[in-house]
């Protein structure tokens, strides 16, 4: 019976010890970081200085999220990156949310325009369906 009760508190120990909370200076650190992080996001980046959208995606609608630093245009209105959005959304076409709005394509859900930016990219004007 004694053997049980020492057995008991043993494993009492160890669990009260498996409890216990990181020291804070950690915590701090870890914190700092994350600030850190957060501030180099805060920042947009400059009105796009080139850009051209075909006439097929020109009516094409896409979302966009109201926030000041928020800087990019996205197809999905699921898309995780517009989910963490802390304002209000807003559904308007590609043209105007690049001209009007200044936004970039989302690497996540509208890598497939980022061809709109690309300078170097060849463009076919054939004037057809004029």
């Amino acid at each position: 019976m004694l053997k049980h009760a020492t057995a008991g508190l043993f494993f009492l120990l160890i669990a009260f010890a498996g409890c216990q909370t990181p020291d804070e200076q950690a915590t701090d650190t870890t914190q700092q970081v994350i600030a850190q992080a957060d501030t180099v996001q805060q920042q947009p980046r400059p009105k796009p200085e080139f850009f051209s959208i075909s006439p097929d995606l020109a009516k094409k609608r896409v979302y966009i999220c109201m926030d000041g630093p928020a800087d990019t245009f996205h197809q999905k209105h699921d898309c995780p990156v517009l989910i963490t959005c802390n304002s209000t959304f807003r559904n308007l076409t590609l043209t105007r949310a690049i001209e009007d709005f200044d936004r970039y394509n989302c690497e996540t859900c509208s890598g497939d325009l980022a061809h709109i930016f690309d300078e170097d990219a060849v463009r076919m004007e054939t004037g057809l369906g004029q």
